[in-house]
């Protein structure tokens, strides 16, 4: 009878090690319908960014050595007084612009956070669905804009998420978060050398992630696929470049030059021609539609170990969509400058550079206004002569306009847009 026994636990015992096995996914596995309370998403944060206008100045530390040398002889010639001297090297003696530029090109930087719901009222509850094992175990998010923006993404720049990070610079990507190691992502030890002569050590050289996506003109999308033990919970950094239908603008650059008596003269207005966002529609806010679509693999029962192999799951499926805020129009909208005034309808100095049409005098930047202005106010130009730039004339409301005029409306300068 006792060695019947002894058969018999040892049998168990053998079926016990042969049958518990951290190589199985679950103990069982079931499809419980939808759930869309589950999970939730949120567009966080967003960034837009864009190249600026390229400004080369022109000054002493710009020069090669050889035209350094000869123009402090120049200006040492021409300012024998140090403190002038001084004042004029430190200066810039115009500025190179390129002969066009394109502002329509703008990255995009999307910080998405994903959470589920943790209610631990009902972690007993057989009616529930959360217990601290359960995690997302599949998400597809997609952000698709309206065609009538005018706007479209370009193509991917970069993905993140606390897993790793890929740089993709392509429409459409499909890489690994790869793992090597002895344990699980987990850092679980899932290492196990049982007796009877069965060896289960599970060397882990495998995928912490698998992320796909795609993008199109006017939606991208993002695919993310957890292995076991990862959840997709957490936030998710996605880089994207737009490109807005252009509308062409000329962009006036002042050069100056410096005088004997250390003043400084316009020398030449560069007209560059740009091309900037026609967005002149659009709305103050540009919103997106946000749809996640997710996969939620709830343990039922087995959750007190953290292998998965003995987890009775259940798997739900859901999606939740919202409708989010991208940017601001003042985002993406240059920040060039006007010289003119606000009070009652806004009017800006403007010039005709051909006979049939008129072109409003703005600058790249803030400095550059005012620069030019300070040149209007110049009490040493003549105050009752219209402002002629080379061959074009300077207008205000259709008309010429003299330095006189310029104080007598108190011209400041204004933003563009």
């Amino acid at each position: 009878m006792r060695k019947s026994n002894f058969l018999l636990a040892g049998a168990l015992l053998l079926f016990t090690f042969c049958g518990c096995t951290s190589v199985k996914r679950f103990k069982t596995a079931d499809y419980k319908g939808v759930d869309n309370n589950l999970v939730n998403v949120e567009l966080f944060n967003t960034r837009l960014s864009g190249e600026t206008m390229e400004a080369r100045e022109k000054n002493l530390w710009t020069l090669s050595a050889n035209a350094q040398t000869r123009l402090v002889q120049i200006l040492d010639e021409r300012y024998p007084d140090n403190e002038a001297f001084m004042s004029v090297m430190a200066g810039s003696f115009g500025t190179s612009e390129a002969p066009s530029q394109d502002l329509t090109k703008k990255d995009l930087r999307m910080v998405f956070t994903i959470s589920k719901s943790r209610d631990y009222s009902k972690l007993n509850d057989s009616s529930g669905r959360f217990s601290p094992a359960d995690r997302i175990e599949y998400l597809r998010l997609s952000l698709k804009i309206p065609e009538t923006y005018n706007l479209q993404f370009q193509e991917w720049n970069r993905y993140v998420t606390e897993y790793g990070e890929i740089e993709i610079a392509d429409v459409s990507f499909s890489r690994n978060l790869d793992l090597s190691l002895d344990g699980s992502p987990g850092g679980v030890d899932m290492g196990s050398e049982a007796a009877l002569g069965r060896n289960e050590k599970q060397v882990l050289s495998q995928r912490y992630l698998k992320l796909n996506g795609s993008i199109s003109d006017h939606q991208v999308v993002m695919e993310a696929e957890g292995t076991r033990e990862v959840d997709l919970t957490g936030n998710v950094t996605a880089d994207v470049s737009l490109s807005f239908d252009g509308f062409p603008e000329i962009i006036m650059v002042p050069v100056f030059t410096a005088d004997e008596d250390n003043s400084f003269a316009l020398s030449s207005l560069n007209f560059v021609d740009v091309l900037v966002p026609a967005m002149s529609d659009a709305p103050d806010t540009l919103y997106a539609e946000l749809t996640l679509n997710y996969i939620y693999r709830h343990v039922a029962s087995g959750w007190n170990t953290f292998a998965e192999w003995d987890d009775k799951v259940e798997y739900f499926q859901g999606v939740i969509s919202s409708k989010v805020p991208l940017f601001l129009k003042k985002d993406y909208l240059p920040h060039f400058f006007c010289i003119g005034t606000d009070q009652g309808n806004k009017d800006a100095l403007k010039f005709r550079h051909s006979p049939e049409k008129e072109y409003l005098l703005q600058f790249r930047d803030r400095h550059d206004a005012r620069r030019f202005l300070e040149w209007l106010r110049n009490p040493l130009r003549k105050q009752n002569d219209p402002v002629f730039i080379g061959s074009n004339k300077l207008l205000y409301k259709g008309d010429p306009i003299t330095p006189e005029e310029v104080l007598e409306h108190e011209l400041k300068i204004m933003p563009v847009y």
